[in-house]
């Protein structure tokens, strides 16, 4: 594929099921190796067997020594991260069509997140009340998600720009994976009335909730990335 098709291809969105606990601390690792404090990543890999052990299996020979890692951010985090089957290839969540419709939406770039975060609204008659903070809680994870790795979250593109086009937009704890499937089954939201798709928001809803149910099932967390 050319640069100039692939441009105008929009990006396949996909929920990989993730250790959202050891990626925070991944996350903050990479940033410190990069602004030259490799310590932080010496200390976890080597205190981490099984992170050690995964790094060295997919061909990096000294995975304590940062600066020996000639991987971009989005492959090293994603890569230490992405929950594993047991024959070593990452975990599946939900069915094959529920995954398919949710990557690539037909609006804008693709991202059915994105549509879903511009065309929700508090629901006054639940917000109004006691459930502001449901609301409030539900758009913080939706943003965690959507867009906890990208440069207005972070203040540079480390995870934006990954082999073959990887970008890693953002990822929840197993914890905060739950969370957000109950908020989002609560009545603290409902659509836009100007929303573009009739029913899209609904349906945004209906396969997210299926995904976040099957990484529920799964006790893990998950992170949205795109590829090309």
């Amino acid at each position: 594929m050319d640069e100039q098709t692939q441009a105008s291809t929009s990006a396949f969105f996909t929920l990989d099921a993730f250790n959202g606990e050891l990626a925070l601390q991944v996350m903050n690792a990479i940033e410190e190796g990069h602004a030259g404090n490799v310590e932080i990543w010496t200390t976890l890999v080597k205190s981490d067997e099984e992170l050690h052990h995964r790094l060295t299996e997919q061909g990096i020979s000294k995975p304590e020594e940062f600066t020996s890692i000639a991987w971009d951010g989005a492959t090293l985090l994603f890569t230490a991260c992405v929950e594993l089957n047991n024959d070593g290839r990452p975990l599946p969540l939900g069915e094959r069509l529920t995954r398919e419709r949710f990557g690539r939406f037909p609006h804008a770039d693709g991202s059915a997140l994105g549509y879903f975060l511009e065309y929700i609204r508090p629901n006054r008659s639940i917000t109004d009340h006691d459930g502001q903070v449901i609301y409030d809680e539900l758009l913080e994870r939706l943003h965690q998600l959507a867009h906890g790795c990208e440069e207005e979250a972070r203040g540079h593109t480390m995870f934006e720009d990954g082999f073959g086009g990887m970008q890693i937009h953002g990822f929840l704890s197993a914890d905060a994976v739950r969370e957000l499937r109950k908020h989002l089954s609560s009545r603290a939201w409902t659509a836009s009335y100007d929303e573009p798709l009739d029913g899209g928001v609904a349906d945004v809803a209906k396969h997210f909730t299926s995904l976040l149910k099957a990484a529920e099932r799964r006790r893990v967390g998950m992170a949205l990335r795109t590829h090309r």
